[in-house]
């Protein structure tokens, strides 16, 4: 039984385990409480004491979180006493209770100011608490460093961030697209921008090594024209062809983002949605992973 995800009773009775296990998002009332007493040590300094400690509520800290979530807590303190500190804090709590998306930014951009390996156990406690309150939200660490994302399958979080940790250009642009796609400041088209940045960092050295000025669009052309000039893993079967099916996974990642451009010269893909982002990252996730594993490769001369 180690290891195993606690039910309660009500929810081990029929209908009830989806409804126990279904994500929420913003700050629900069983979240709210645990939340805060995460986030105000975060905005506090620790001060020792004979009697232990205690956490010494930190004007700075506070000040620079009003002013990032853009919420006016009404405290007009100078933070000199105690009492003034306490009162901040007491002000910003309330605020944080009235707004929950301001709540969600606020303890996104503390965690963000954490050092993943000297705060590992303050990152660890955040998670089990979002986790147990079965939060819409996580944390995560693609981009580089600590902060909140969508809780998707942790399976393919991992595989994301194992990725982007081992493959360096390809891997960054993965990552800058999985924060994009899956993190509280979403940018779908930008998201769909670097996923497709990522799989031509990918497969350029395999369908295009000679080519200084790559582009996807190049490689489907090279690709569709002469596609046994590679080998790739999965073995041809009479009823489907995989490099057909490779083929047009290259195709439907290239001509969706071509089609919403208003002419080849502009950056950014227009009217992404964010469904067509999270689809689009998780087809990158795929392709770039097979091109840099060697799964496609170029068939060596006889």
């Amino acid at each position: 039984m180690t290891g195993e995800v606690w039910v309660p009773f009500y929810a081990r009775q029929e209908g009830g385990r989806e409804s126990f296990f279904k994500l929420h998002d913003g700050v629900p009332e069983w979240l709210r409480e645990s939340l805060w007493n995460w986030l105000s040590a975060e905005v506090s300094v620790w001060q020792s004491s004979s009697t232990g400690g205690y956490y010494d509520p930190s004007a700075e800290k506070i000040r620079e979180v009003e002013r990032l979530t853009r919420v006016g807590i009404g405290w007009t303190g100078n933070g000199k006493e105690y009492s003034s500190r306490l009162a901040g804090l007491k002000a910003l709590r309330q605020a944080l209770y009235q707004d929950e998306l301001a709540f969600l930014t606020a303890v996104d951009f503390r965690l963000s100011r954490l050092d993943g390996r000297k705060n590992s156990g303050r990152i660890s406690a955040l998670e089990t608490i979002l986790k147990d309150s079965s939060s819409r939200w996580r944390v995560s660490e693609v981009s580089g460093r600590p902060g909140l994302a969508d809780r998707i399958d942790e399976t393919v979080q991992l595989a994301a961030e194992s990725l982007a940790a081992k493959e360096a250009r390809s891997g960054e642009l993965l990552a800058d697209a999985w924060r994009h796609a899956f993190s509280m400041n979403r940018d779908p088209s930008a998201a769909y921008r670097c996923a497709v940045r990522a799989v031509e960092a990918a497969a350029g050295p395999v369908l295009t090594p000679s080519d200084k000025l790559p582009t996807l669009g190049k490689m489907i052309s090279v690709f569709r024209d002469k596609p046994e000039k590679w080998e790739f893993a999965f073995t041809v079967d009479a009823a489907v062809d995989p490099k057909k099916v490779l083929l047009q996974m290259l195709q439907l990642l290239w001509t969706n983002e071509y089609s919403r451009h208003v002419d080849p010269g502009v950056d950014s893909p227009l009217h992404v949605t964010q469904g067509e982002a999270e689809s689009a990252v998780m087809l990158a996730l795929t392709l770039t992973s097979w091109f840099t594993s060697g799964a496609v490769s170029m068939r060596s001369a006889e």
